[in-house]
């Protein structure tokens, strides 16, 4: 059985739904200060593996299973979707796949190949095939240890993010499953959406912190280029997180794009 843990702030706006997809070891609880700017109803699934949400898969393809089935349950059509480092390799991924209801997407900080590969420049920073595996054996075996380091990779500065300290952040991370995080890493760290980038008829919105510690921000750049229907932009002071380092340039930028009132 599946049962997804739902954040919702859609009460007092009418319209489509702005879909909320958090990162890796995060859950959806973390949207909050983005939701509360954007006027529109905003919904954030704890993705499978995190949170509270039961039942799906800790992979991407469980990541599009649940929101496949949100979409359809609730009948929702018109949605923009924010996408926010694993969530937009969920987003990216449920809309290669032919997925319906989304009329936009916004990825925050991410490519869409996160290893490195021949003649690819935007990877993950500092990572291989070798240190990727050696990183998910690490996680089953000292998960309070990784989460420190993730925590402390997340933002552009030591403290943290205006909406969200590293330290808060550890905690969020160090109370997730360490198995089920092992087994979500294993799984986006083998994707390569690149070549379906190019297949996505759904406008894109890359967006990209300048100081980011993770990706570059010129992989906004590449997808601006290489998706059919996309525009780049990088959020100046931001590391990986941009929605917790800085909410209002982040909200701003989501309203711009889906022309949110």
């Amino acid at each position: 059985m599946t049962e997804t843990k739902l954040h919702d702030w859609g009460a007092k706006h009418p319209g489509a739904p702005v879909i909320l997809l958090h990162g890796w070891t995060m859950t959806g609880a973390i949207w909050d200060p983005v939701a509360r700017l954007l006027n529109a109803p905003c919904l954030a699934p704890d993705l499978p593996g995190h949170g509270e949400t039961e039942g799906y898969a800790p992979t991407v393809a469980g990541g599009v299973a649940q929101l496949s089935d949100l979409i359809s349950d609730r009948g929702i059509e018109g949605a923009t979707l924010v996408g926010w480092s694993l969530g937009a390799l969920i987003g990216w991924s449920y809309l290669a796949q032919g997925g319906t209801g989304v009329a936009r997407m916004v990825s925050l900080d991410m490519s869409p190949c996160p290893l490195p590969a021949p003649g690819w420049h935007f990877p993950m920073r500092g990572q291989s095939s070798g240190k990727a595996l050696r990183g998910g054996q690490r996680f089953r075996q000292d998960w309070p240890s990784a989460a420190r380091a993730i925590s402390q990779q997340m933002f552009a500065r030591p403290e943290g993010g205006s909406a969200l300290s590293s330290l808060a952040a550890e905690k969020i991370i160090r109370a997730q499953d360490p198995d089920a995080m092992a087994s979500f890493w294993e799984s986006l760290v083998a994707v390569d959406l690149r070549a379906a980038l190019g297949r996505i008829e759904t406008p894109l919105l890359a967006l990209h912190g300048a100081e980011s510690r993770v990706y570059r921000p010129a992989t906004g750049d590449w997808i601006a280029h290489h998706a059919r229907h996309a525009e780049a932009r990088v959020l100046e002071g931001c590391g990986h997180a941009p929605n917790l380092e800085d909410p209002d340039s982040t909200a701003a930028a989501i309203a711009n794009f889906a022309r949110l009132p």
